[in-house]
């Protein structure tokens, strides 16, 4: 095969989702400060509805968004893969960078976020707050990176349904793929397994405790579920084929969501085993497999292409990740204190954030223990080598 071949079997889409969905994450993040529903570790003095609804659309799908990437992003590298180099990858992409995360970039973070709920840290030096700092580990506050550590612990728990077996030649994953190759088929199981999810592990509990919206059991699904959508080519297909069909059922069961089950959905621990909460857990399964399946099937028809633009982005989707909330924090926690109005603090906010991320990418890319330690492939290891799948 050669290397033309080798480029047009890139699922170029999955790329523009990845890049699409950080700065979806981005703008969520941004929203965070005004939220009337959800506490922040930094929030603005009065809130803001507009804010609120978006908050409480994106995290019906966003981190979902990103675990199933990372999923399909498993089946793609495990074609080219060995365990062990994947294992490898994996370490060095996930571990590494969040535990420099932890470290270092998360540290702004927790100063702002002391300050917020009235620390007086005035008498102290950077030094002095650091080791503070250090101190508070035990209690695991990972901020943001729950999501690096959540995904390298499901990227090895969950290996060997990924790997072949048997003389066959396939995965655990690959035979259910072919088992529910048909759409509905498959949207019934992946509904209903994040809706027994929902309902039977206790919101207040560890498992149930919801980072981005979701416990780390409905996450491991999606996660799982990735892997499973691109096992059988038929599976995306059909998704394709349905996009819109998609999109229609998981925008009517947000709606009926928010109509029927929105004391349920916020404040799942007060209402659960009640008939509300299980039926809104349903519905929100619904809505959710809904909205994520027609952005995959968008994406794929309309997304499969590359560009300048998308090799650039994709690069620094990672870094991006790492650095955006503790810069973001680290404005927002002047900026809210304004008088101004909330549009203007928000753009202020989004724009200044955004612009110190990239400065800050724009200069670590170039140094190759930065690129390691933001989980970057090394500079020569770009340059001698040409990419053995999709991550």
């Amino acid at each position: 095969m050669n290397n033309s071949d080798k480029t047009s079997t890139r699922l170029y889409y999955l790329d523009w989702l990845r890049v699409l969905a950080m700065i979806g994450i981005f703008l969520f993040h941004n929203a965070r400060f005004y939220d009337a529903w959800t506490d922040w570790h930094v929030r603005n003095a009065t809130t803001n509805m507009a804010a609120s609804w978006l908050v409480a659309f994106m995290s019906q799908w966003i981190m979902p968004l990103f675990f199933i990437i990372a999923g399909a992003g498993t089946y793609l590298a495990l074609k080219s893969r060995r365990p062990g180099q994947y294992i490898g990858e994996r370490t060095l992409r996930l571990l590494i960078p969040f535990i420099f995360g932890m470290l270092v970039i998360v540290v702004p973070q927790a100063y702002y976020q002391a300050l917020y709920h009235g620390e007086n840290l005035s008498g102290y030096n950077i030094f002095q707050i650091y080791w503070l700092y250090l101190q508070t580990l035990p209690d695991f506050e990972t901020f943001h990176l729950w999501f690096l550590v959540d995904l390298f612990i499901f990227s090895i728990v969950v290996l060997p349904l990924f790997i072949k077996w048997g003389g066959a030649g396939k995965s655990v994953m690959s035979r259910l793929a072919a088992v529910f190759a048909k759409p509905l088929a498959l949207f019934l199981l992946l509904v209903g397994l994040l809706a027994v999810i929902n309902i039977f592990v206790y919101p207040a509990g560890y498992l149930g405790f919801r980072n981005g919206g979701w416990n780390i059991v409905a996450y491991l699904l999606f996660f799982i579920s990735g892997y499973l959508l691109f096992a059988n080519e038929r599976i995306m297909e059909a998704v394709t084929k349905l996009r819109w069909s998609f999109f229609s059922g998981g925008i009517l069961a947000f709606v009926c969501l928010i109509v029927f089950f929105l004391d349920e959905m916020a404040d799942p621990a007060k209402y659960y085993n009640s008939a509300g909460f299980i039926f809104g857990s349903i519905v929100q399964s619904i809505g959710a497999w809904g909205l994520l399946l027609a952005i995959f099937g968008l994406g794929s028809r309309f997304l499969n292409r590359t560009n300048r633009f998308l090799t650039y982005s994709n690069e620094a989707v990672l870094p991006f990740y790492i650095l955006h909330q503790t810069v973001i924090i680290s404005i927002g926690y002047y900026v809210v204190q304004w008088s101004t109005g909330i549009g203007v603090k928000y753009l202020v906010i989004a724009v200044t954030s955004f612009t110190a991320i990239m400065l800050i990418y724009e200069f670590l890319r170039r140094i190759n223990i930065l690129r390691f330690l933001f989980g970057m492939r090394l500079r020569r290891k770009l340059q001698s080598a040409s990419p053995k799948g999709q991550i």
